[in-house]
């Protein structure tokens, strides 16, 4: 196979070359992956169904849906916002992948290669504002509706810029997005995806639980993380019993060691997590220093799955 360079785009062969992102597409994944097929070639494609807030997004900036990934004799794939295998589609054979645009740190089960690929993996708030990046230093300006989907991603995956995971260089970033799209109030438009992502009453708790849930495995055990961001926890703190429920079914079909559900509170910002079982709790007891009271554990400022719930429980796990 040809040796494709993001850092020499205009020798690359695209042919029969898409870009994915991870199970459980949200607006980073999405925004992405359509900012990757402008920039360098191809075509972008998903491996889930949008959520709610995506859904919105797509719509909002007129952008066309990409179609679900599958399997094209001699296809080349580019992942973006993710690089772990437990977040790949199983129809992406690992040796069609050529190149990695991410934000997410290299550990558990990271997608390994036998010959060397291009990688462009930063510490920003968004996979979406790398690509900014790249197009601005390429030259190159984002059709209005790709500046739309990434501006999306920026104001996403930084919570509107309120989330730990927030770089100095994603509000820059989205403020020269904002302009190519159109768009005269980022705050309003992220607010509105916000409110867009919190609308869940219509939906089913398993569709829920796993909106945006991701898999890992630290030491040998495997933990499932779900995650939902909203501006309305009483919808879905009033559904516990009913998460358990699937939580339970999850774990099982997964054959997870463990999973957890955290309902996160970005108005008040807080979590409220949803404590499966008794060897959740000694988990989660022993990695937040907090306790757990009738399946739940309050976590007042912990609202980023990525730089705070997570490597908690990574750190405990790989002690």
């Amino acid at each position: 196979m040809t040796v494709f360079d993001l850092e020499t785009p205009e020798t690359n062969d695209t042919d029969n070359l898409v870009w994915l992102g991870h199970l459980s597409p949200d607006s980073d994944t999405i925004g992405s992956a359509i900012g990757a097929a402008e920039l360098f070639g191809g075509e972008p494609r998903r491996a889930g169904e949008l959520n709610k807030e995506t859904a919105f997004v797509m719509d909002f900036c007129g952008a066309e849906l990409p179609k679900m990934i599958s399997v094209v004799e001699g296809q080349k794939v580019g992942l973006v916002d993710f690089n772990q295998k437990t977040q790949l589609h199983p129809s992406v054979d690992m040796h069609d992948i050529v190149a990695i645009i991410d934000h997410h740190a290299i550990q558990d089960q990271p997608v390994t290669f036998n010959t060397v690929i291009s990688m462009d993996i930063r510490p920003w708030g968004s996979a979406a504002t790398i690509l900014a990046d790249r197009f601005e230093k390429m030259g190159k300006v984002p059709t209005p509706s790709t500046a739309c989907v990434l501006l999306a991603g920026i104001l996403s995956d930084t919570l509107v810029f309120e989330s730990p995971t927030t770089s100095v260089f994603d509000k820059p970033f989205a403020e020269k997005l904002a302009k190519i799209a159109g768009i005269d109030d980022m705050y309003a438009f992220g607010n509105d995806m916000m409110e867009a992502k919190s609308d869940l009453a219509d939906v089913s708790t398993y569709d829920v639980l796993k909106g945006d849930f991701k898999h890992y495995e630290i030491n040998g055990k495997k933990v499932g993380y779900g995650v939902a961001e909203t501006l309305r926890p009483e919808q879905l703190i009033e559904r516990q019993a009913d998460l358990l429920v699937e939580m339970k079914g999850e774990k099982a079909k997964q054959g997870l060691d463990f999973i957890f559900f955290a309902i996160v509170d970005t108005k008040n910002k807080t979590t409220h997590l949803v404590i499966y079982s008794d060897a959740e709790a000694e988990l989660a007891t022993n990695a937040y220093a907090a306790t757990t009271s009738n399946n739940w554990m309050e976590l007042p400022g912990l609202i980023s799955r990525k730089k705070q719930l997570m490597p908690a429980i990574q750190e405990f796990l790989s002690a």
